[in-house]
């Protein structure tokens, strides 16, 4: 490649040989009008002047065989072997000439350094593949169980070091044999492996090791995205651990199985999908909303605010047969009551000193077709409650200023936070208005009453904001119980905004407890108080002192045995047997069914 010199194609081979002292080819070649003609090389030259003689002009020995390029990287991706000569013009006008060869050259150094840089990302990607397996064999050798995984003809694919334990073998021994070969030695009975691959579903029995460990291990099959069987995995625990290992795996079946039948309905259920909900409590709400979305009733949505009121009109208008049309709404607590009128009916032209010469469509007629959502529907004033008393009886209304009827095709849902009955004793709430209204009611319950979607909003929200603002932050177990503990008074809202709010304050990647707002830990059965004492005394009574108080704390504030050991972190058994070591009591009816459950381990063992 070089940067050449350019002349005019009626120069004469003379005039160019005279240019040789201070140039060289090849040269580019251009006409009158400054278009490209072609290159001249030397030996095109040379072979010019020889046979025309050097009056001769060199337009005649100009190769045409020529493509030009605005830069180097739009010429390795144009390379054609039948060019000669490629050039590259600069935005001083002057030319780079590369010929075929030099124009191959850039590109196969090119594609080297495209393979260069690839091979450089695969060792990268596989130094981590290999330190991520190295982590996840630690974090499994780390676990107190046996951890057993064969592959679907039983052998052995890994062992946890916990085999030393209770096998009194380490994991190489096992590695690489067949389960089979390792039953016929004597070295493994009862093998849950085997049951595993011939019933290809879970297994859970005993099992016996030459140690004089008897341990009970439980065998999942894995199955790959064909469903065929590709891995068996098997856990191993000490039988010594058996009774909470039976609690634990009838809570677990319990909530695999409601949880599965639960996902299977929310993955056909598009309002499942957008309630964004998992709670007992929401699914005759959700069973009610696909009965009454398809009609044209009436329906009042009552609930706290923050609970989500708005979203579920817009579910139920998205439902219905009005979906293409408008959804058109209006907070009546949010527009003065001298305006709401206006914008609710609009007016004619010239109705009020300030109003459009042209007059104004109100927000009713704007939901021709569709649906009209009165938000806050409590706070309309009441002489405005007539007017929507007509609305919502003949689909008529007249607009202000107006002497003629208009009639709509709308639906219209309403919503309030207040006490609507309570507002009619008052006088503040039309009785007939009311009934009109609640044609279908539809009441959502405070996310304190559905503690289930309480942590599927924290994550959802999480994972929301975190995306939103680039971040990566994430709660920490203390912190995940402080805001599940929480009663949330101003409910989804709430929570959405305090979310995005540790989101954005967050001065690390995880949030502790000193990252939340004073109110939360201040909150009611978020903060245990101290134990006091009035002098020395034994570390065992100050131990059980602690107990007492805390279990009197949480009896009082989770009602049930299951909901206290959740929050405290242990099984329901323990908690069950420290209540009546320290004499403290639930109501009856719970003491009666506790009695049953604390009577299991005697039966069980």
């Amino acid at each position: 490649m070089i940067v050449a010199k350019h002349v005019f194609g009626d120069m004469t081979c003379a005039e160019v040989k005279a240019l040789l002292d201070v140039s060289d080819f090849p040269i580019v070649v251009i006409d009158s009008d400054m278009k490209l003609s072609g290159v001249l090389d030397e030996k095109s030259f040379w072979k010019h002047a020889a046979l025309h003689g050097f009056e001769s002009k060199i337009i005649h020995a100009v190769n045409a065989n020529v493509k030009t390029v605005m830069n180097e990287s739009e010429l390795i991706n144009r390379i054609d072997p039948h060019t000669e000569y490629w050039l590259v013009a600069d935005e001083h006008g002057e030319y780079k000439v590369y010929d075929a060869a030099q124009a191959t050259n850039i590109q196969l150094r090119h594609q080297h350094e495209a393979v260069k840089q690839m091979n450089r990302l695969l060792e990268a990607e596989l130094d981590m593949l290999r330190e991520q397996r190295q982590q996840l064999k630690q974090v499994l050798d780390s676990s107190y169980d046996e951890i057993f995984v064969t592959d679907a003809e039983g052998n052995v694919l890994y062992v946890s070091e916990s085999s030393k334990r209770f096998m009194g073998l380490p994991p190489d021994v096992f590695i690489g044999k067949n389960v089979r070969d390792l039953v016929e030695k004597g070295i493994i009975h009862n093998s849950v492996t085997l049951e595993v691959l011939k019933t290809k579903s879970i297994v859970s029995h005993q099992q016996y090791y030459l140690t004089g460990i008897t341990v009970l291990a439980t065998g999942k099959p894995v199955f790959n995205e064909e469903g065929e069987l590709s891995l068996v995995i098997i856990n191993s625990r000490d039988i010594t651990e058996l009774v909470d290992l039976r609690n634990q795996i009838a809570q677990a079946n319990s909530v695999i199985d409601h949880q599965n039948r639960f996902l299977l309905e929310r993955k056909s259920n598009p309002i499942l999908v957008r309630m964004n909900t998992r709670s007992e409590k929401m699914v005759p709400l959700i069973d009610l909303v696909e009965k009454v979305a398809p009609t044209d009733s009436s329906v009042l949505i009552e609930g706290e605010s923050g609970v989500g009121k708005s979203i579920l009109a817009r579910i139920i208008h998205d439902a219905s047969k009005r979906k293409e049309k408008n959804f058109i709404q209006i907070n009546c607590g949010a527009i003065p009551p001298s305006l709401m009128e206006s914008e609710l009916f609009g007016y004619e032209g010239g109705s009020f000193t300030g109003a459009n010469k042209n007059g104004k469509m109100g927000l009713v007629e704007q939901a021709e077709g569709g649906t009209l959502f009165l938000d806050e529907i409590g706070e309309l004033p009441l002489d405005l409650q007539v007017k929507l008393l007509q609305l919502v009886q003949e689909k008529t209304f007249i607009p202000v200023g107006g002497t003629k009827m208009k009639k709509v095709d709308i639906r219209i849902i309403s919503a309030t936070n207040k006490n609507l009955k309570q507002k009619i004793k008052e006088k503040l709430f039309r009785e007939d208005l009311y009934y009109r209204l609640h044609v279908v009611p539809i009441v959502i319950p405070p996310l304190r009453e559905r503690p289930e979607d309480i942590s599927l909003f924290i994550h959802y929200f999480l994972h929301t904001f975190n995306k939103k603002y680039e971040q990566c932050i994430s709660l920490s177990d203390s912190v995940m119980q402080l805001l599940l503990g929480y009663e949330w008074p101003g409910n989804i809202r709430e929570l959405e905004n305090l979310m995005e709010q540790l989101v954005v304050t967050s001065k690390g990647p995880v949030i502790y407890p000193d990252g939340l707002p004073p109110h939360l830990l201040q909150s009611s059965g978020t903060r245990l108080p101290g134990v006091s004492v009035s002098g020395i005394l034994q570390l065992t009574k100050a131990v059980e002192e602690t107990e007492r108080q805390i279990l009197k704390l949480a009896i009082k504030k989770y009602k049930t045995s299951r909901k206290i050991a959740k929050a405290l972190g242990v099984n329901q058994t323990t908690i069950i047997r420290k209540i009546h070591k320290y004499e403290l009591h639930f109501h009856d009816e719970d003491e009666t069914r506790l009695q049953a459950i604390d009577a299991v381990p005697e039966v069980l063992s």
